[in-house]
């Protein structure tokens, strides 16, 4: 039987599934198709080659896509993106190796809000068919020499999802986590949703055996809150407020109070995600209730913070931030705003507010969440609200797309 995605993929390429098969290979050849196993097809000429050999009509119909054979390609199953709002569990080729490369067996995979933007469509970069995920915890089981890296087959690893180029201005000043043609796996190339993902050694990060497997698939987003906290300058004994109680400003707020913070106040307008900050022992506000400066001065007696950690994107939490922010703090835009936001430049230079972004990750910042995890200074399990196999991976997204209810989701395999 010819591959599924092979199918919808030729008989996309072809608006009207009647047209000749010379047509559909002229427009097929000016899209090559490079997939997980590394190799480069043209299908066209494979097709084309297959409905020769057994006869078929010279017209690509629904049903001759049914009867072509692609042979030698080993297969696995993996959530792919196939086009908006459409993401399914499905036979797939597993990755071939190309020298130097790594095989990773995957344990865990999370779900991502990139996840989320990539299925809704509004992703720039993503073309489907595209295997998601880059929350990725699993055991390498092989490696295709030569490799230079201690790390081995069996052993369990993290995986460092970015792909920079080396070459631009930012990689050769040593800042490849802001690349300026950054990738990553699970929009640029296949990712985790599957049960195999290839990488470079570099991409890897060893697990220590202190770190579970739960706690492990939680190591990427960790990473994300450890590179906020290390760039926006906090020390022990600062205070801080957290605006948002997603993944990433729970994941922020633990990393503060584990770094030595002397008060943290989370912001948050989700019930859900409220409740759940407030069963950790955390401090939690209803900003659509009480202003997060009101709550900030009973409190700590005053109604500024040295650090605003703004992790929403909300037009609203921006306000908040800048009202909130103390005499030559400090705030940390992670966020991600769905529209332009407005900004109360006034009063960040009335008040000589130092202002920063944090983006994705560095390697030290996996050692630093690893670190953490093994000394049990963050309690990464108690975001995960849901832990799902792989074939679940719709119902997944479902609840995903509902945050009163879900707040990390993992799939295992």
């Amino acid at each position: 039987m010819f591959d599924q995605f092979v199918a919808q993929l030729l008989l996309e390429v072809c608006a009207d599934p009647g047209q000749a098969v010379h047509e559909a290979a002229g427009r097929l050849d000016s899209k090559r198709i490079a997939f997980a196993t590394g190799m480069e097809i043209t299908w066209s000429v494979a097709v084309a080659l297959q409905l020769s050999e057994n006869r078929r009509p010279a017209v690509l119909r629904p049903q001759d896509c049914q009867q072509v054979s692609i042979k030698g390609v080993m297969k696995m199953q993996a959530g792919v993106y196939t086009g908006v709002d459409t993401l399914k569990l499905q036979e797939w080729p597993k990755p071939k190796l190309d020298k130097g490369e790594m095989l990773v067996k995957v344990r865990y995979a999370g779900i991502c809000g990139t996840d989320m933007m990539i299925h809704a469509g509004k992703h720039p970069r993503v073309v489907p068919p595209r295997v998601l995920g880059h929350e990725i915890f699993g055991t390498v089981v092989e490696v295709s020499p030569p490799v230079e890296s201690q790390i081995k087959e069996g052993d369990r690893v993290a995986v460092f999802p970015l792909i920079s180029c080396g070459r631009c201005a930012p990689c050769r000043e040593g800042n490849a986590h802001v690349c300026e043609i950054l990738g990553l796996l699970g929009i640029d190339t296949d990712g985790g949703f599957a049960e195999y993902v290839k990488v470079s050694p570099d991409q890897l990060i060893p697990v220590p055996s202190g770190v579970d497997d739960e706690q492990a698939a939680l190591i990427e987003p960790l990473s994300v809150a450890v590179h906020v906290v290390r760039t926006s300058g906090f020390t022990a004994g600062d205070t801080a407020l957290v605006t948002g109680a997603g993944p990433i400003g729970n994941l922020i707020t633990q990393v503060l109070t584990a770094a030595g913070a002397r008060r943290v106040l989370i912001s948050e307008a989700k019930a859900f995600r409220r409740d759940l900050a407030k069963r950790m022992g955390f401090a939690v506000v209803n900003p659509q209730e009480v202003k997060p400066t009101e709550a900030i001065r009973e409190m700590s007696g005053e109604p500024f913070v040295d650090h605003v950690f703004e992790a929403t994107g909300v037009a609203a939490a921006y306000r908040d931030a800048v009202q909130a922010c103390k005499v030559r703090g400090h705030i940390t835009f992670v966020g991600l705003p769905k529209t332009m936001p407005e900004v109360d430049v006034l009063n960040l230079v009335f008040k000589e507010i130092r202002t920063a972004g944090a983006r994705v990750y560095t390697p030290k910042d996996f050692l630093v969440a690893i670190s953490l995890l093994e000394r049990g200074a963050i309690d990464v399990k108690s975001v995960v609200t849901d832990n799902l196999s792989l074939k679940d991976i719709e119902v997944g997204l479902q609840r995903m797309h509902d945050p009163d209810h879900s707040l990390k989701i993992l799939f295992s395999l």
